[in-house]
């Protein structure tokens, strides 16, 4: 039997760097929150703050995902 380690052994042995990533992804999409809220509607602002906003969904998503599988194995 290998013991060699797999790509998620990895990803896993470093879940202190992936637990601070998806910190500053919390942190950037609070503050994309907060400009959404403080910008007029209809101005490039307030497109970008929308951008911001879904891709910082995206990534904290898929970073939290990979962060559960991690502690539940």
């Amino acid at each position: 039997m290998s013991h060699r380690l797999t790509l998620f052994d990895y990803v896993c042995s470093n879940a202190d760097k992936f637990a601070l990533l998806l910190a500053f992804e919390c942190l950037a999409g609070l503050l994309s929150l907060a400009l959404f809220f403080g910008s007029e509607p209809g101005t490039s602002q307030h497109v970008v703050s929308i951008l911001n906003i879904a891709g910082a969904s995206v990534l904290g998503a898929a970073t939290a995902g990979i962060l559960l599988k991690c502690y539940r194995t």
